[in-house]
């Protein structure tokens, strides 16, 4: 064989391994607001629900999501599973900004918008609106959710459990969340993220932003019987126990509420850069977890009751620390009283003893 065959050989031999392992990249699906689902899906034929694009794609596949408000009145279950090599997309498409609008729904634990049970699925650009319960309820593990927000939905925003595991929530807002109950605890369960109860390990937020939901802006309540990891980074919690026309309501009304008193689980929690004000209780709170708490570069101020609650004693081989985080209101150029209550295993502080 001559050089110049042997370099064809190759090269159609790389091209039959690519699209053998990715076959799926070669396929593209539209959804918009005036499409059909007996259409092909393509750009100027486009289907009309996220649910037909679903269940139309494969693995690699994107799912690019027209501008405009998309009526909806049942959950989105999305189950499909790719690979870190071949991930489904579903995207708002370049420019547009899509609203997905649940206010059809009925106040409801199992109205779900998006329900993601699945794995490696990127979801980007999105709205999600007046669910009946989450916005989006995700118990799938290695999936990315960027740039989403998630509003005026029924309980928390975004909530992760199940045992979801390894999933990065990228430059995500949640706010006005509000759940709806008839009991005196009205608005007690809604918050603006929620890696809780039964979630996994691994889960990661970064640049998210929480403002007033009803309960937490960001809540750690475990209640399995497993210790897991959860890194928050250069996320923001403000006015959590208030509602949208700033009144208010039953919710705890915690900046960052790290754990629970399970005494059989302990979540294991990392805040880089973080930033907790005017919530209603307070801006961090241990909320009796045993697991390791470390705060690196954070700032608390302005929050109702503390800004830095950790007062328990912790599991054996735990620690609590807090290094070169903002706690004096001269350091900030802020007002508010900056109270730390701490029994901790080890910490590091910027304030002088006396001021303790």
């Amino acid at each position: 064989m001559t050089l110049q065959r042997r370099k064809h050989f190759l090269s159609a031999l790389i091209l039959c391994i690519f699209f053998a392992a990715c076959p799926a990249y070669c396929s593209t699906y539209y959804v918009a607001t005036n499409g059909s689902d007996s259409n092909s899906g393509t750009i100027t034929a486009p289907f009309k629900t996220i649910t037909k694009g679903v269940s139309s794609a494969a693995a690699g596949d994107t799912i690019y999501l027209r501008g405009g408000r998309h009526y909806y009145s049942a959950k989105i279950s999305i189950s499909k599973v790719g690979t870190s090599s071949a991930k489904y997309n579903l995207i708002a498409y370049p420019g547009e900004r899509p609203i997905l609008d649940f206010s059809a729904m009925a106040y409801d634990s199992t109205n779900r918008g998006i329900s993601l049970s699945g794995q490696y699925w990127y979801i980007k650009g999105l709205d999600i609106y007046k669910a009946g319960d989450n916005g989006m309820n995700i118990s799938g593990s290695n999936n990315i959710i960027e740039f989403c927000a998630f509003y005026e939905n029924c309980d928390t925003g975004l909530q992760l459990g199940g045992g979801a595991a390894n999933n990065q929530i990228i430059n995500c807002d949640s706010y006005y969340n509000y759940d709806y109950l008839t009991t005196p605890e009205a608005g007690g369960n809604a918050d603006g993220f929620s890696p809780k109860l039964d979630v996994g390990t691994g889960n990661y937020f970064y640049g998210c932003r929480s403002w007033q939901n009803s309960d937490d802006a960001y809540d750690g309540y475990l209640n399995a019987s497993v210790d897991v990891n959860t890194t928050y980074e250069n996320c923001w919690a403000f006015k959590a126990g208030h509602l949208k026309d700033g009144s208010d309501c039953n919710g705890n009304g915690n900046g960052f509420k790290m754990g629970s008193s399970a005494t059989s689980s302990k979540h294991n929690v990392i805040l880089k850069n973080c930033l907790s004000f005017q919530n209603k209780a307070k801006g961090f709170d241990q909320n009796h977890n045993k697991g390791s708490m470390t705060l690196y570069n954070c700032t608390s101020f302005n929050n109702g009751d503390y800004n830095y609650s950790i007062y328990e004693a912790l599991a054996s081989g735990k620690t609590a620390t807090l290094l070169l985080c903002t706690l004096q209101p001269e350091a900030i150029s802020l007002t508010g009283e900056q109270t730390l209550i701490c029994r901790t295993t080890a910490m590091h502080q910027t304030w002088a003893p006396s001021n303790i």
